[in-house]
């Protein structure tokens, strides 16, 4: 006997089978322990800014110091750093 004939036959034994799954389901994600899914914290964060054609200098001056001075405010903040290139900015935040 073949799986799509036993199915068609016996339609409550399918279904019992299939709540039986799900129910393991259920219960094995319940007991999942927490080691699978580490705390994780990021001591970093970054903030990047596009600017295109615009020569470093004028990156610095019109986006880099205001958002080290806007992002210095922030308590928790260890040391700020900021990169100032031809058309984009990154400030680096350590927490």
């Amino acid at each position: 006997m073949n799986l799509p004939n036993f199915s068609v036959n016996r339609p409550v034994t399918i279904l019992m089978l299939f709540i039986g799954l799900i129910l393991i389901g259920l219960i094995s994600f319940q007991n999942l322990g927490l080691d699978l899914l580490p705390d994780l914290s990021f001591p970093m964060s970054a903030i990047i800014v596009s600017y295109s054609g615009v020569a470093p200098q004028e990156i610095e001056n019109m986006v880099t110091i205001p958002l080290e001075e806007v992002v210095g405010t922030i308590q928790g903040v260890k040391n700020i750093n900021s990169y100032s290139r031809e058309g984009s900015s990154v400030v680096l935040m350590e927490y």
